[in-house]
């Protein structure tokens, strides 16, 4: 029994490590600053860095006999604002979880006939307040101002606690998705809140993400399909897909894809179309001592050959950065694939010319794609004790979006 609960707990830590390509919580997943343009982006909100302290720390002071301070009062739709709004309560009963989101608005938003919105999701170990950055610069944008939503994740109830089995995910609630999530059911309350505010787009509703962000962004196209008009994902997968669950490959004769429980599409879903942009095999990967590799690039191909035999358009991005991160398909070039397939888009307009940026690195899914696809290779069981894959440092200037170590 001491064997196998040690088993178990080691296949945890490498699943929730394999999710979002990281294998320590304070390893971030961050986009590469030499990607993102010179354009300055919107300054964010929160909350100051942490001083730094010199010695040993104080004895913290007996605050037994102080008031508890007061619970935030729920934030309301009307007093959603520019910047971080916290405390939203969403979900029902035992479901219901406060959570906040960063939100930035184009300058005329009272008086657009119809605005768009695009939610991003931040991979393991980040924050909003970081990976906002990625858009934050360009909601005023020419060809298509939108509202910027950012949630932020809940790593204190998703993150590596092993208290709940099975898990419920990885800072995101991602795995279990056959009564929903948490994500879905943040992603419902903002969106109602904002349409009780402003004129929103229903044909403009986008999703974007990073890695566990991208994952938890495919969910949420499995589950909204009737809101979400397009998807691009950067290092993402569809664990409804069995060949992606496979390709996760098993260790000490227990299957990885086990964990994740997501429903299938519904047989007459909306088919949105969908831009999956990865890096080299060997560079957009995470792996942990020889027993088993996730490649990005092998996920990104399984999943536009899933939703292709379910009827969407896939377009495969390599970007061909030589690191897990955001490259390839940026800032303008996602927006303007948003802004050209609204809702309802079946057949993308990019069949008949992509745009330059497009062309240079991506195509429509084929049935080639999956030709040359590798069988996962045997897990070796012998290591019981791997060691964890050195990270390299990473001078701070640089980690804007690169995996940096604290």
């Amino acid at each position: 029994m001491k064997k196998f609960s040690y088993f178990l707990t080691l296949v945890l830590v490498l699943f929730f490590a394999v999710s979002c390509g990281d294998s320590k919580k304070e390893e971030k997943e961050k986009p590469d600053t030499d990607e993102i343009s010179d354009e300055e982006p919107a300054e964010t909100d929160g909350d100051a860095e942490p001083a730094e302290t010199d010695g040993d720390a104080e004895e913290p002071a007996d605050d037994s006999d102080k008031e508890p301070a007061p619970e935030a009062d729920p934030l309301k739709c009307e007093d959603f604002a520019e910047g971080l709004n916290e405390n939203l309560f969403v979900g029902e009963g035992k479901n219901e979880l406060a959570r906040s989101f960063y939100l930035r608005l184009p300058e005329n938003v009272d008086s657009m006939e119809k605005v768009p919105v695009i939610f991003i999701y931040h991979g393991y170990g980040d924050t909003a307040k970081n990976f906002e950055r990625l858009l934050s610069g360009y909601v005023n944008n020419e060809t298509m101002p939108f509202i910027l939503v950012t949630p932020e994740s809940r790593d204190d109830i998703y993150g590596f606690d092993f208290t709940n089995f099975p898990p419920a995910g990885l800072e995101w609630d991602m795995m279990n998705l056959k009564d929903g999530s948490a994500e879905g059911d943040m992603f419902d309350a903002v969106l109602s809140c904002l349409e009780k505010r402003w004129n929103i787009d229903e044909k403009h509703i986008h999703v974007s993400g990073f890695s566990a962000g991208a994952i938890t962004a495919n969910s949420l196209g499995l589950q909204k399909p009737e809101k979400i008009a397009s998807i691009l994902s950067y290092s993402g997968a569809y664990f409804s897909d069995e060949k992606s669950l496979d390709a996760l490959g098993d260790i000490y004769g227990m299957k990885i894809g086990d964990f994740f429980s997501w429903p299938e599409f519904a047989e007459g879903h909306t088919k949105y179309p969908q831009v999956f942009v990865y890096g080299d095999k060997e560079a957009d990967s995470w792996s942990i001592s020889g027993i088993f590799t996730i490649y990005f690039n092998q996920m990104g191909r399984l999943g536009a050959g899933y939703l292709s035999k379910n009827g969407h358009d896939a377009i495969l991005c390599d970007h061909g950065v030589e690191d897990h991160t955001i490259a390839g398909i940026m800032e303008k070039d996602l927006i303007k694939f948003f802004h050209d397939h609204p809702f309802g888009t079946v057949e993308s307009p990019y069949r008949e010319e992509m745009p330059e940026n497009f062309a240079e690195i991506c195509h429509f899914f084929t049935e080639e794609d999956l030709v040359d696809e590798e069988e996962p290779e045997e897990n070796d069981d012998t290591d019981t004790n791997p060691e964890e894959p050195e990270i390299p440092d990473i001078p701070e200037e640089d980690c804007l979006w690169l995996r940096c170590s604290n």
